[in-house]
């Protein structure tokens, strides 16, 4: 019966990572990031978001969204991009992306089980949001928080040390004319007795420290607009290498099942051999 790889115990387990960077994280602010410009926004306009039962149940709320078209990009690459973050973290957000690390490789885990690490800063000086590591773990689409969807989504967020919801990205994407209509949203819960373990540890490093997360400023736009700037290069050299092991190719596409529910079309799962 295929299996898949198995780890042995002695090997220790470290992901992936997104190649050399400054150690330790929080340290690396003395780094510019690049002029950019904002991509254009979808021709007509997507609705605007809103929250289905389920979130409004849970008393989450949208602390932000917004939409891009994105040229030149096609939904099969950011699906590819998602699943080989490893690649090209550092690309995706020059000077602002400090550390890049996997903690449950998608070719290992499974796509919705993946979960990797991650630290940023908003400006050159600014001091690095999340500190030695943010823990972000993929979810599955009963997480989805919107009374609508585009054809390809990816849900992921963070927890505290208790294992209570604290906040989430989702992405949603099409293929359009000439690229994909994009959105990209955060949605954060309203009833968490204590913030994420990161927020706890810079905290206790500094209790006066201002923590300006990233989902509050430009980031997201700047980000946006770097996949057309690498994306489509990126994919075609990774394109038919042999190994999914080091060439993970998740399929995102979801379907409606119901009133405000959706699931993946495709399994998405670990690599067996």
């Amino acid at each position: 019966m295929p299996q898949t790889v198995p780890v042995p115990p002695s090997t220790p387990l470290v992901g992936a990572n997104a190649g050399q960077t400054y150690l330790p994280f929080k340290d690396n602010i003395h780094v510019p990031t690049l002029p950019y410009e904002p991509l254009e926004r979808p021709n007509p306009a997507l609705p605007e978001l809103e929250l289905n039962q389920m979130a409004r149940d849970r008393k989450w709320k949208i602390t932000q969204q917004a939409q891009h078209f994105v040229p030149g990009v096609t939904v099969e690459m950011l699906d590819w991009f998602w699943g080989n973050m490893e690649k090209c973290y550092y690309l995706w957000a020059p000077g602002s992306h400090k550390r890049f690390s996997w903690l449950s490789e998608p070719w290992m885990a499974g796509f919705v089980n993946s979960a990797h690490l991650i630290s940023e800063a908003v400006a050159e000086g600014a001091p690095v949001f999340g500190g030695s590591g943010i823990e972000i773990c993929r979810m599955d689409l009963d997480m989805f928080p919107f009374t609508w969807a585009l054809d390809h989504v990816i849900v992921e967020g963070t927890f505290n040390d208790l294992g209570e919801f604290v906040d989430m990205t989702v992405h949603m994407w099409d293929a359009c004319e000439g690229g994909i209509r994009h959105v990209t949203s955060a949605v954060a819960s309203t009833t968490v007795t204590e913030p994420p373990h990161f927020v706890k540890e810079m905290l206790a490093e500094d209790p006066y420290a201002e923590l300006v997360a990233p989902s509050s400023t430009d980031h997201a736009e700047y980000e946006a607009s770097r996949w057309p700037a690498f994306l489509p290069q990126l994919f075609e050299v990774w394109k038919g290498h042999p190994d999914p092991c080091q060439n993970y190719c998740p399929n995102l596409e979801v379907e409606q099942v119901g009133p405000e529910r959706w699931h993946y079309t495709h399994e998405n799962g670990p690599i067996v051999y």
